[in-house]
């Protein structure tokens, strides 16, 4: 056990000199080993090499100097939550290996299969046998080696069975799901169905077409200051796609993947009888709106977007687990049953939210509590590539706007530098004293940059 865990904790001390082999980048690296993204720095993986070797002198000592040292109740309970973790590990790598309870990227799948589980399992049956040893030369020894086998064994099992029933068995109290209309000022709220869906959407203002699609996990309400502002000179269409605010999924064997978000697109669009439009999208409806140029050059005349995915980069780490199966799903699950805790989340969008009503934060945060958007949540971030859209930056010749927020503590303002390097026709603008929730938190800089980009449309 010392001698794998000392292995591991010189692995983290070789990456954190930069090093990355055998992938590409620490992104792809740590997609391989955790199963999620995150930078591998080495203020992240020198903490956990210093962890693991001391967990290997807990192990080394408890199997050489035993519990009838004076330290030895430390040996003890130090061999046993290392024992409890790599069983925890163990149990949920097994449920990771079962296609069937979610999405893992296939590199991850593989390594997670032959090498993660069998070896944390393996270990840990190592470490449930250390625990016991040298209880049968003392009576005094029996109940405590008992007791310690009992908790590595049982809390491992207690918290897989209590995410299982988190993901599968818990489902949020939705709200109600009748579309605050006052939020929306003016403008008019309505349906249109599809067999794909029912979509919500909101319509407002003559001229040619601009359609926001509404940011991921929100909804058409985000778009209001924009909404009031472009109608005066063109048909302002703001649509909630599957799995984000009030429209109701149709198709059951529908993928929230970038095929299925782009299929949406293109149905809503045929749907309200655009054959060409100007889009525009904010987080992740940016990268789908970019990802519906790539493959519809034809139907899309301008794009605007406002702080986007699409570049191949890691979202912050509380987003990247949630493409966990199971826990990522149990996470989404737990997370949308606080409405105060989703208006929290809403708040840390903005640096200004003195421009926001409460009434708007806490409408924005209602759909999140419905089902499908709670799962759509999970789905959507394990499943979409960015990597797709990223390689085709370069053969992206659609006008493009591009809108970050200096103070974007979701999408590091950084990630800009791929939009502006890679694609060809495009403007970049960061805005000072912005967050990552643009379309509301610096409305007055976002309307004029998109006025200057119609101009003419």
């Amino acid at each position: 056990m010392a001698s794998v865990l000392l292995c591991d904790a010189a692995v983290h001390v070789y990456w954190a000199t930069g090093a990355v082999w055998p992938a590409d980048d620490s992104y792809d690296l740590s997609r391989a080993v955790l199963g999620f993204g995150s930078d591998f720095r080495p203020g992240l993986v020198l903490p956990l090499a210093g962890l693991l070797i001391v967990a290997a002198g807990l192990v080394l000592a408890r199997g050489r100097l035993g519990r009838a040292h004076r330290l030895g109740w430390l040996w003890q309970l130090g061999t046993l939550a290392i024992t409890a973790g790599l069983l925890t590990r163990g149990l949920l790598g097994l449920l990771w290996c079962v296609p069937a309870l979610g999405h893992t990227p296939g590199v991850f799948y593989w390594m997670n299969l032959l090498v993660y589980t069998p070896m944390c399992l393996g270990l840990a049956g190592c470490g449930l046998r250390l625990l016991g040893a040298g209880a049968g030369r003392s009576a005094a020894c029996r109940p405590g080696a008992r007791w310690s086998r009992t908790a590595a064994a049982g809390a491992p099992v207690a918290v897989v069975t209590l995410a299982l029933l988190g993901a599968f068995a818990f489902s949020p109290t939705a709200r109600s799901r009748d579309v605050p209309t006052a939020i929306l000022g003016q403008a008019a709220s309505a349906f249109v169905d599809t067999p794909l869906a029912r979509f919500h959407h909101v319509k407002q203002g003559s001229g040619s077409p601009v359609v926001f699609l509404s940011p991921g996990s929100s909804w058409a309400a985000a778009w209001t200051p924009q909404l009031t502002e472009l109608s005066a000179e063109h048909t302002v269409y703001v649509v909630d796609l599957p799995g984000q605010g009030y429209t109701e999924l149709h198709d059951r064997e529908f993928t929230f993947d970038l095929n299925g978000m782009t299929r949406a697109i293109d149905t809503y669009l045929d749907a309200v009888g655009l054959p060409r439009t100007v889009l525009a999208g904010n987080s992740w409806s940016g990268g789908w709106a970019l990802a519906y140029a790539q493959s519809h050059p034809d139907r899309v005349d301008r794009l605007m977007l406002l702080a986007p995915s699409g570049a191949d980069r890691p979202d912050p780490v509380e987003w990247e687990i949630l493409k966990l199966p199971v826990v990522g799903l149990a996470m989404a699950q737990l997370g949308s049953s606080s409405l105060p805790s989703l208006e929290s989340a809403v708040r840390g969008l903005l640096v200004n939210p003195d421009k926001v009503s409460q009434a708007l934060i806490n409408a924005l945060a209602v759909p999140s509590t419905f089902p499908d958007n709670v799962r759509a949540t999970h789905e959507l971030e394990a499943r979409l590539d960015w990597s797709e859209t990223q390689r085709a930056m370069p053969r992206t010749t659609t006008p493009t706007l591009v809108l970050w927020g200096s103070q974007d503590s979701i999408l590091p303002v950084e990630y800009a530098a791929t939009f502006e390097q890679r694609l060809p026709a495009v403007r970049l603008h960061v805005l000072d004293g912005c967050g990552h929730g643009l379309p509301l938190d610096c409305p007055s800089q976002v309307n004029a940059h998109m006025r200057e980009f119609l101009r003419g449309y």
